[in-house]
């Protein structure tokens, strides 16, 4: 008896060890396969994070220090607004806003673009795209008729003495 339960822990030892060996393994591929991701993310999130807080930042400071609030604000503001204090944060403001909203268009420009890429280079992307393009080639689309002309692109050349 004392056999058959000794054998029985064996065999459930030998099958958990392969379990947690199975586990190590695909977290091993999942750190592989993530760490890439996961450090370009933080950079781009620490980027535009750290460019949207020093814009905010410019922004506020120059909306507190050169307009004020009221009417009273903005009319201070007409005499405040040539200060060098002020000048310089409304130029940070305004740079800084057209480097997060480039940067930001950017992200999401090369994120679709390679999107679409990695779509493209899949096997069953390929397979409908070579699929169009058969098709496309029996129904004879964007073939030229041996009867059609062809122009020139260039008009004749007229100077003074050929003139209708």
């Amino acid at each position: 008896m004392l056999a058959i339960f000794a054998g029985g822990l064996l065999t459930l030892k030998t099958s958990i060890i392969g379990l947690f060996a199975g586990m190590k393994t695909y977290t091993g591929a999942f750190y592989l396969l993530a760490k890439p991701a996961i450090i370009y993310g933080s950079m781009r999130f620490a980027w535009l994070l750290s460019l949207a807080t020093v814009e905010w930042w410019s922004a506020r400071l120059y909306s507190i220090n050169c307009i004020g609030e009221g009417i009273g604000g903005f009319y201070n503001h007409l005499f405040q607004i040539a200060s060098p204090a002020c000048t310089g944060l409304l130029t940070t403001h305004i740079g800084l806003m057209g480097v997060l909203v480039a940067s930001f268009v950017i992200t999401c420009m090369w994120s679709m673009y390679s999107f679409v890429e990695y779509i493209k280079k899949s096997t069953p992307a390929n397979a409908v795209i070579n699929e169009y393009n058969d098709v496309r080639n029996m129904m004879g689309v964007n073939k030229k008729k041996s009867n059609e002309r062809t122009r020139s692109c260039t008009p004749p050349q007229r100077n003074r003495y050929n003139q209708l």
